[in-house]
């Protein structure tokens, strides 16, 4: 048996409740992520058993999750270049359209 859960408020979809569906997609690029969310006009069973679907019991629900998503302190990720006794480390943000630059350290000849 599949359960539809909000991803928003963590409730279970009961059959005879309309709730909005959509997609959600992450693209992280070597300089730039990329999020994207597409909400469906209708509920449907096919869209909704999709692995990258999200589920919303309300629009309230909805318009948080995507609040918290698209915020512009989104949380940052960490990424690591180098060998794990000369690593750099840049925090950035993972907001659409954000860049980071990583520089790798020399290594001795």
């Amino acid at each position: 048996m599949i359960q539809f859960v909000c991803d928003g408020c963590s409730v279970i979809k009961e059959p005879s409740e309309v709730w909005i569906v959509g997609l959600a997609a992450e693209s992280v690029g070597v300089t730039a992520a990329r999020r994207e969310v597409t909400i469906q006009s209708a509920w449907d069973r096919p869209t909704a058993i999709h692995p990258l679907a999200v589920h919303f019991c309300s629009v309230e629900c909805k318009d948080n999750y995507m609040a918290q998503l698209f915020a512009p302190d989104a949380t940052a990720e960490q990424v690591v270049v180098g060998s794990a006794s000369e690593e750099e480390v840049r925090t950035a943000p993972t907001t659409e359209g954000s860049r980071t630059r990583i520089h790798r350290k020399k290594r001795a000849a």
